[in-house]
């Protein structure tokens, strides 16, 4: 296998963040014959890296299932970095609110490199209704959470963006107009844009330390229709300003 490390910095260590990845996404442990095919490895590399991950106290061995799992240094870690980096904590107040005022499910996504991560979901009130898991990771330019959060990006760093970020998602047509549409109105509406038959209006919220996130509200399309969403833009917008979260439209 023939791979680059990223810019400025080191292959293996590049390796091992990726077999670490595949472990900790995993909800069962991975044997080493899979991680050394997932990520691309010989099985001898593979098994370096997983000795050094082991020794850290990163993953370890499953003694009853076979393969690797995380271990406690890293949830551990985990633990400390969430609650740090929890911006449910001060949002979680409004999308309850949000929820109340509209019924449908409420979500909270950041931006991770070229992927963007739900951080926060309250659910909808409807026993049909919008089911997006906490921890959910999307190419970051897909649906309306994505138009949103590059909405803040200059228009050189939103170009070199979609060419990086080229094949990554089926739904890109007008991608440029959509961003710059958010920024006039302070919001995104679509149906069926990334998802059939789902409707979902997202607002541009400040995130952690500063960062812009993006507040989603989204629901069956035959309920949640685009009239069903422009109505209700005003009231989540009112109480957004009301937790000091609103977007400034047109800035």
């Amino acid at each position: 296998m023939t791979t680059s490390p990223s810019a400025g910095g080191s292959l293996t260590v590049d390796r091992a963040l990726k077999v670490l990845q595949e472990v900790v996404l995993d909800d069962r442990p991975v044997l080493l014959d899979e991680l050394a095919a997932r990520v691309g490895l010989s099985r001898t590399v593979a098994y370096r890296l997983v000795r050094s991950l082991e020794n850290a106290g990163y993953i370890e061995r499953d003694s009853r299932q076979g393969g690797y799992t995380v271990a406690a240094t890293l949830v551990s870690m985990s633990v400390r970095t969430a609650n740090r980096f929890n911006p449910g904590r001060r949002l979680r107040p409004a999308m309850d609110e949000i929820v109340k005022a509209t019924g449908e499910t409420v979500s909270f996504h950041v931006r991770n490199g070229l992927q963007r991560v739900a951080v926060e979901v309250a659910e909808g009130v409807h026993s049909i209704r919008r089911v997006i898991p906490v921890g959910e990771v999307l190419p970051l330019c897909s649906g309306e959470s994505g138009r949103v959060l590059c909405s803040g990006l200059s228009d050189a760093d939103l170009e070199e963006l979609l060419q990086e970020a080229e094949g990554s998602s089926h739904d890109m047509h007008n991608f440029r107009a959509d961003t710059a549409s958010v920024r006039e109105t302070g919001y995104f509406l679509a149906v069926s844009l990334r998802t059939p038959d789902v409707g979902a209006i997202s607002f541009p919220v400040p995130g952690p330390a500063g960062a812009l996130g993006a507040l989603t509200v989204s629901g069956p399309a035959h309920r949640w229709t685009a009239a069903e969403m422009e109505a209700a833009a005003p009231r989540i917008l009112e109480i957004l300003k009301a937790t000091n979260t609103s977007p400034s439209a047109g800035s």
